[in-house]
């Protein structure tokens, strides 16, 4: 198993113009590119989608759901988006925060009295929004070596809001990891973020994400964990990299995913339509119209904290405040999954494949750049 990779943002992908080519050539250019680059780099599959002005330009889904089996992907596949995942976990939380339940500036002593006297007395400070920026000082929980203490913790657990619950016992009385207010990527503080918001509503942070955030954008192909069905191709299954050579992954597989109780740092499955109806919100967001939020949480959301990430988002402010990209990137090890959003363009650009070695991170640069080049870039 590998646990879920930390995020990585091209900024110099923001120098796009509002203007595409039309449909048609740029439908082409995105088939092509996709084409090239998935025999280039020997991908399973690959899928594209390009939204300008709120209407989806180009969309291509390219190669087979699973290495040695015959289905191929389609436009409406679900993939394994990994850590793209902590923008839904950080939005959920906002709208919780609108709602009264919590608060962004809330302690951990009084989100977790039942931990607090037993606590770290460094964690007791820290509050639900360092969390969500990685400024907790808590474990990356990004490698494998991280994995004893977790795997620990959940194992006697009855259900996945316990194993979260156990999660944040095991880590937040153990000393910080590093100081709080400095950024150190963590998992762990999204799972802790996740179980704090099950501990104050009582319903599953999957549960959570089903009623505020797919219910209300109307995300309906979607869903948590690998998205095949167990001995079926009727989704596409990731694949791992062994010497070189890819090996699909049946979703029966235990290792073909993190725990579930990773659920808020990285497990959503979605549809790239689906996954539109999202990163169009947080878009329309920035210009004050979003469906979730109030335009102020918004912000919040947008702004980064330190080194460029905001929340659940690497983030580029032009002069005026206004985010010029909102970006991601997610993986298990066995997808890769990269969002764009660039607000003063009105343009969205979202590239999945199930494989997550490193020619699948290099496929998604070589996508980026001729995409760059054919939307022209400006001034």
């Amino acid at each position: 198993m590998t646990m879920t990779k930390a995020f990585a943002f091209c900024l110099a992908f923001v120098a796009l113009a509002a203007t595409a080519q039309a449909d048609a050539a740029l439908q082409k250019f995105v088939e092509v590119t996709l084409s090239t680059v998935r025999d280039r780099h020997r991908l399973p599959a690959i899928a594209a989608l390009v939204s300008i002005n709120g209407k989806i330009q180009a969309e291509a889904a390219l190669g087979l759901r699973a290495l040695g089996h015959p289905e191929t992907v389609t436009v409406n596949d679900r993939w394994h988006i990994g850590s793209d995942t902590k923008a839904f976990t950080a939005t959920l939380i906002a709208r919780l925060v609108e709602q009264g339940v919590m608060r962004l500036d809330d302690t951990l002593a009084a989100s977790l009295p039942a931990l607090a006297k037993d606590m770290s007395p460094a964690y007791r400070t820290v509050i639900v929004a360092q969390l969500l920026t990685h400024t907790s000082g808590l474990p990356p929980l990004t490698d494998d070596k991280d994995l004893a203490p977790f795997l620990a913790a959940i194992a006697t657990a009855k259900d996945v809001k316990d194993q979260r619950a156990a999660i944040a016992r095991t880590y937040l009385t153990q000393p910080q990891s590093s100081k709080a207010g400095e950024f150190a990527y963590s998992n762990l503080g999204y799972i802790v973020a996740g179980a704090i918001a099950e501990a104050r509503t009582g319903k599953s942070w999957e549960e959570l994400v089903r009623e505020q955030i797919f219910a209300p954008l109307g995300i309906k192909n979607a869903g948590f964990g690998v998205p095949a069905s167990a001995g079926r191709t009727d989704q596409p299954w990731g694949h791992n990299d062994v010497a070189g050579n890819l090996l699909a992954l049946d979703p029966a597989n235990p290792d073909g995913d993190n725990p579930a109780a990773l659920g808020p740092a990285g497990t959503i499955n979605i549809a790239l339509k689906d996954w539109l109806l999202f990163a169009q919100d947080h878009l329309d967001g920035v210009h004050g119209r979003g469906k979730l939020l109030k335009a102020e949480t918004y912000r919040k959301l947008h702004t980064p904290v330190t080194e460029q990430y905001a929340f659940g988002w690497g983030a580029l402010l032009g002069p005026e405040g206004k985010p010029l990209l909102l970006t991601h990137s997610g993986s298990n090890g066995f997808w890769l999954a990269d969002i764009r959003i660039m607000p003063k363009h009105d343009m969205i650009f979202l590239v999945v494949t199930n494989a997550g070695n490193q020619a699948a991170n290099q496929a998604i640069v070589d996508i980026g750049k001729p995409l760059k080049d054919t939307l022209k870039p400006f001034d």
